[in-house]
């Protein structure tokens, strides 16, 4: 796979994490951030200094992990950045999270969205994850305070479910990600595959250590008792259809 004008240089994949740390990463991950990252994600952005101290802060509760897709992505003068992707592994339970992926307009239709998804995925199921997830606007929600248009919610979750993710069937509210910033009612969250297919249900304890986790994390308290409680102990994957 390459995207289009491939021809003026090889896709270039830069992995970005807190083991490793080379030369020219901050420069580059700030680039990110304030292009391609910012225009998709301006209403619900991380601030970047929530992304450095994760990486390279010492004593984070989470691994981050932030791969950016381009080309001369090591030279600052010729870079092209094609997109990227942000995921958490958080180690109590386990779980991984898909939080941001972007693809710049130039890039998209061309499969890079998947591969960088489905390769996240899989280093997250590498390393031990019992579930990986990712969440994204519920359609069903639409016009009950989402901003975003229907039919661009659609089209995001048939495009994941077409990947083999699957729609975790239990009410999922966001948490702040950081002061100053509201939870988000209007998400669903979902379950990635990784090289196979997934199962028809998922065990509630999964899903629950996985919110208390990140209610920990990200707000420094549990979530809401009734949000936790509503968690059966298997909850169906399904597949929305409009």
């Amino acid at each position: 796979m390459q995207p289009p004008g491939a021809e003026e240089g090889e896709l270039e994949i830069v992995t970005i994490a807190s083991s490793r740390h080379d030369d020219g990463d901050e420069a580059l991950l700030e680039e990110f951030h304030r292009g391609i990252y910012w225009e998709a994600f301006e209403a619900q952005q991380e601030p970047i200094a929530v992304w450095k101290r994760a990486l390279w802060g010492g004593g984070s509760p989470y691994e981050l992990t932030i791969r950016i897709a381009g080309r001369a992505l090591r030279d600052r003068a010729r870079r092209e950045i094609l997109g990227g992707i942000a995921f958490e592994r958080y180690p109590r339970s386990g779980c991984g999270l898909i939080t941001y992926m972007v693809i710049a307009p130039a890039a998209r239709r061309q499969g890079l969205g998947k591969r960088l998804q489905r390769d996240a995925a899989r280093t997250l199921f590498a390393a031990g994850a019992p579930a990986v997830f990712g969440e994204v606007n519920d359609p069903r929600r639409a016009g009950d305070g989402v901003a975003e248009p229907p039919e661009a919610m659609w089209r995001r979750l048939e495009r994941n479910q077409a990947w083999g993710a699957r729609v975790v069937d239990v009410r999922y509210v966001q948490p702040a990600l950081a002061d100053g910033l509201a939870r988000d009612h209007g998400l669903c969250l979902i379950a990635l595959a990784g090289g196979a297919p997934l199962a028809p249900t998922m065990a509630g304890e999964i899903v629950r250590a996985f919110v208390d986790e990140l209610y920990a994390i990200t707000e420094g308290r549990a979530p809401d008792h009734a949000l936790v409680a509503a968690i059966p102990d298997r909850i169906a994957l399904i597949e929305l259809r409009r």
